[in-house]
């Protein structure tokens, strides 16, 4: 036997081996790998949007969130614990309509929607502040959360600005590090305190096991595309949230008619402007 022959031959067929593996590995990778995130792609990607005069003034991410999905519900009031809470059950209770419900007390105003939605007001004209900073007006909201009983920990300032005489601060509910939309608590403060506050907030019941991979960011910026009120606008922030739609329930004219559901994984686009989109494709 030739050794030597047999061993060229051996060493022949060890290559070849290794070759048809090393295309295999990468045909697999091909099409495992989202050719959206590469770097050309991302480039066409804001040369689209461009196109529609939507400008990205952030980086995009570059990986694929998974997140679980949430059983939620709305936060609920009833009047009598609503009165307790920030009038000492002192105010004067109306119900104007079904699906509203009023508590006055001095120049403090209360309007209760379908149990779920609260806007208050403060009508006083008594200048009791120096609001002369963002940081000092958050300190007043914070203090006002708390002096009525609700948790702060889970709120986080998402959008802020300056208007004549006035602070407006918008809050969203944060879960595990991430947004839940649709969930809101909207601020105006100016010297005399909080002017007015709008909360309808969710509450988590329960977190699925199962985690639900999101789309690429560019593929749920290009979405913008179908959605107007996105055209000549900045987008400052992508980052994955959870969304809660009432609308596919069938509350399409009022959200806070929903009770519960479930809350899906999705992208949160954020606008300079203080607008958000959620794009909730996977």
């Amino acid at each position: 036997m030739d050794w030597k022959k047999s061993k060229t031959i051996l060493i022949i067929a060890l290559i070849i081996t290794n070759l048809i593996l090393s295309i295999i590995l990468l045909v697999s990778y091909s099409n495992t790998k989202d050719l959206s995130l590469s770097k050309y792609s991302i480039a066409n990607t804001k040369d689209i949007l461009a196109n529609f005069e939507i400008e990205i003034d952030c980086k995009i991410p570059k990986k694929h969130p998974r997140l679980s999905s949430l059983l939620v519900e709305f936060e609920s009031y009833d009047e009598q614990s609503l009165n307790r809470r920030f009038f000492d059950s002192l105010g004067i209770i109306t119900h104007p309509s079904t699906d509203r419900i009023e508590i006055n007390y001095n120049n403090e105003h209360i309007n209760l929607f379908n149990y779920r939605r609260i806007f208050y007001e403060n009508s006083a004209k008594v200048k009791i502040y120096d609001v002369d900073s963002l940081k000092k007006a958050q300190k007043i909201c914070e203090n006002f959360m708390l002096n009525n009983n609700y948790n702060i920990d889970d709120m986080e300032l998402s959008y802020s600005y300056f208007d004549e005489g006035k602070y407006y601060l918008n809050y969203s509910k944060i879960f595990e590090k991430n947004s839940l939309e649709s969930s809101y608590t909207n601020f105006v403060i100016d010297n005399r305190g909080v002017v007015s506050m709008d909360r309808l907030w969710l509450n988590v019941l329960k977190k699925s096991k199962a985690k639900f991979r999101l789309s690429s960011a560019p593929r749920a910026l290009l979405a913008l595309i179908d959605k107007e009120e996105s055209y000549g606008k900045i987008v400052k922030r992508i980052v994955p949230c959870y969304y809660f739609n009432p609308e596919d329930q069938g509350y399409i004219e009022d959200i806070t008619k929903a009770l519960q559901g479930r809350a899906i994984p999705a992208w949160k686009i954020e606008f300079s402007d203080g607008d958000n989109i959620v794009i909730d494709t996977f």
